[in-house]
């Protein structure tokens, strides 16, 4: 593996991911994690080798052969892995240089080399409405034995926000 690669990053329940409730997506986390270190390595490896212009995850694809799916997965794993808002950064970062429709990304060893406003914080991990869902019915049926006035100002205020939250 490369000096720059240390360890896979599994940043979602310690895979590169998957749907809980489905079978198939489980035994493929499972086999992309056995897999992830070579696979993540070549990623980066092909993303250190453009340095400060960096690579989208098409260009990786294209120089790799590695499937869509793999590469931007893998580079948001990376992206990831470590990163602290205002403190640190994952492997990888990402640029505002849009190239054929997608953003660059570089490794986080060339961040030195270029200006800050060039970079960008990652994308807000999203929480899937499943977990929101059982989010606000435990909410809910924490709040049953309120008195009446009190459960129904606190419903409404976890109606609200709960809409503003699938608005976002």
């Amino acid at each position: 593996m490369s000096d720059l690669f240390q360890q896979p990053s599994f940043e979602y329940q310690e895979t590169t991911g998957y749907v809980s409730d489905s079978d198939t997506s489980i035994s493929h986390a499972q086999f992309e994690k056995r897999r992830a270190g070579q696979v993540q390595d070549t990623i980066l490896s092909a993303i250190s080798a453009t340095e400060t212009i960096g690579a989208t995850s098409a260009e990786v694809e294209e120089r790799t052969g590695l499937a869509h799916q793999t590469v931007s997965s893998a580079i948001r794993n990376m992206e990831l892995d470590g990163y602290e808002k205002d403190r640190s950064r994952g492997k990888v970062v990402k640029l505002r240089t849009i190239r054929n429709g997608g953003h660059a990304y570089i490794a986080t060893a060339f961040m030195s080399e270029i200006p800050a406003s060039q970079t960008m914080e990652p994308s807000v991990r999203r929480t899937s409405w499943k977990k929101k869902l059982a989010e606000v019915m435990t909410e809910v049926e924490s709040v049953l034995h309120y008195p009446e006035p009190f459960l129904s100002n606190h419903l409404r205020d976890l109606i609200a926000e709960v809409r503003a939250d699938l608005e976002n």
